[in-house]
């Protein structure tokens, strides 16, 4: 999690300090549960190699559960790393500017390029899940999962929370910035 100074002094920081926090818990409970995708799929993995190799015989079934597991984990994770600080970014450039440009530069990039983004996917998934779940859609394999709507489900579901992420993450950045100047 980001780092604001110190309890901000005016009612507005207070109240961007706290939705910051109540977010950042949410994303961090929600990853405490979506982290066991990992260790689930660690299991579907063994049972899927010892089916096909030991048994001649792989389920469809099991490599589906892969993909989806695969999806869970990197989808939901990235709120996660939004808020922990470990997403990928140049760290050389960032380590060459003050520490006010680079929470510039972070507001800067969440407005103009990542919340247009969150806009976009979040407002064509919601048709693309609704679709996916009135059509009664799931895996073409006759042994394949159903309710593939459900696993769609999580492309609305991962954006919401990295939404939330990237505006706690903003509101700290100018309370930061704004503690600095005051």
């Amino acid at each position: 999690m980001t780092d604001s100074l110190s309890t901000p002094n005016n009612a507005l920081a207070r109240l961007m300090l706290k939705i910051a926090d109540v977010f950042e818990a949410i994303i961090l409970k929600v990853s405490a549960v979506c982290c066991w995708s990992s260790a689930l799929l660690i299991v579907v993995i063994i049972c899927n190699v010892t089916m096909r190799y030991g048994f001649q015989n792989g389920l469809i079934l099991f490599e589906e559960i892969q993909w989806h597991l695969y999806a869970i984990g990197i989808m939901f994770g990235l709120s996660y790393a939004e808020i922990t600080n470990s997403q990928v970014r140049v760290d050389v450039v960032a380590s060459m500017l003050k520490t006010k440009t680079v929470l510039k530069w972070e507001i800067f990039g969440a407005i103009v390029f990542v919340f247009p983004t969150i806009f976009v996917i979040l407002f064509n998934s919601f048709d693309y899940v609704a679709n996916s779940y009135l059509l009664g859609e799931s895996s073409s394999s006759p042994l394949g999962m159903p309710f593939r709507w459900l696993i769609k489900s999580a492309i609305p579901a991962s954006f919401i929370l990295l939404a939330m992420a990237v505006l706690a993450r903003l509101f700290r950045n100018i309370i930061t910035i704004t503690q600095k100047e005051a």
